[in-house]
């Protein structure tokens, strides 16, 4: 209970941004909280050095790649990590250059997202596809959705599951929507929308009641049978911090289904 206090008291600090604010320190990590882990550090194909917290599974663990929000650093989603290892997942959070104790990068804080950013998470997926020797399943949260889905733009590797926690369906559409609302930012010069992508893959979209960005009407496809979408009375992002059980419990019969 006092770590899923913590965990709320710091998620609360970074939600909601909807514009870049890393943060270099971390407030939690494994070590302190004494969870089984080891730290990596890899490369990109721009010689960007990353920070990956690594939560093993015993043997046969599913394993997950979290690609986080676009604030704060992998710290404030340490506790989610904890959890799904604590359900059999081998989990892997990782930083996107610029962000905790991953290579420095400079960014415009009032930008939606970085296209280098998905370069962060394609090398750390061939890493973990690498060594585990099973496709991951790829978590993307707010603008972590945007970075899977770029990813999986170009993708090799035979990804199988997809989980969106307040999913983009649009970057476009979010710039006019925080427009709308007093918050001013860009896109990424050059940044071209991708077609429909990931229809072929089991997609599961975690959406928040509450959420006046993320939106179930905004959900591709979601009649398909390859789409599962899940309702928490929750605000963007918070369904975790709030029903972190069921949350979890949700993912677990997604993955198994």
């Amino acid at each position: 209970m006092k770590y899923l206090l913590i965990f709320i008291i710091n998620l609360l600090n970074v939600l909601p941004v909807f514009a870049i604010r890393p943060e270099k320190q971390y407030l939690n990590t494994p070590e302190k909280l004494g969870v089984d882990f080891e730290e990596i550090r890899v490369k990109t194909k721009d010689d960007i050095a990353l920070n990956v917290w690594h939560l093993p599974a015993e043997a046969g663990g599913l394993p997950i790649v979290i690609s986080q929000s676009d604030a704060g650093n992998m710290g404030y989603w340490l506790y989610l990590g904890m959890y799904l290892q604590a359900y059999g997942f081998d989990v892997w959070l990782y930083d996107y250059r610029g962000f905790g104790e991953s290579g420095d990068f400079v960014m415009d804080t009032d930008q939606l997202f970085y296209s280098e950013f998905v370069e962060d998470l394609s090398t750390v997926v061939d890493y973990v596809y690498r060594r585990m020797s099973v496709a991951p399943v790829l978590m993307g949260i707010s603008m972590g959705t945007i970075i899977v889905n770029e990813y999986m733009k170009n993708a090799t590797i035979p990804i199988t599951f997809l989980i969106y926690d307040g999913y983009v369906a649009s970057p476009y559409k979010w710039v006019k929507k925080l427009a709308a609302n007093g918050k001013s930012v860009r896109l990424p010069d050059g940044y071209k929308p991708a077609k429909y992508v990931n229809r072929h893959q089991d997609k599961l979209y975690i959406v928040g009641t509450a959420d006046k960005y993320s939106v179930v009407e905004d959900i591709p496809n979601r009649r398909s049978r390859k789409t599962t979408v899940k309702m928490f009375d929750s605000d963007h992002i918070s369904s975790f911090s709030q029903y972190p059980h069921e949350y979890v419990i949700e993912i677990i019969k997604f993955v198994m289904s």
